[in-house]
């Protein structure tokens, strides 16, 4: 049977294109916690310039760390963005051939979350050790 003759299947029609849209919530969801990431990063960096510029006795160092862990969680929410859309693509490549069958696949999330307790562990040593 040639593929011009195949019968398309409603139900695997359905299916696809409930899995397009879970992909896209998905997307949705990595963009969202990316762009928390970035706002806090931001925020956290023009703390620490506004506390300097507030109270001289704050030194280079305080205005280092902020900067440092702004940049940090900014890098983060860039990663995620990025991860999240190349998974999005990669999942529509995989639903939109004929033989699409569920593959696992690498834990994205959860090595951003990896990367979000390093940089937090590192912030709390750096607060409570005051370097």
């Amino acid at each position: 049977m040639d593929e011009a003759a195949r019968p398309v299947s409603l139900v695997d029609e359905l299916a696809r294109e409930r899995n397009r849209e879970a992909a896209d919530r998905t997307l949705l969801a990595w963009i969202r916690t990316s762009l928390a990431m970035i706002s806090l990063g931001f925020g956290i960096e023009r703390l620490g310039q506004a506390a300097v510029a507030f109270d001289q006795r704050f030194d280079g160092a305080a205005q280092t760390k902020t900067r440092f862990f702004g940049a940090a969680l900014i890098a983060l929410g860039v990663a995620a963005t990025l991860a999240g859309m190349w998974e999005h693509r990669r999942i529509l490549v995989a639903i939109a051939t004929d033989d699409y069958r569920y593959a696992d696949r690498l834990p994205i999330a959860r090595y951003m979350g990896g990367a979000l307790v390093a940089v937090g562990v590192a912030a709390l040593t750096l607060i409570l050790w005051g370097l």
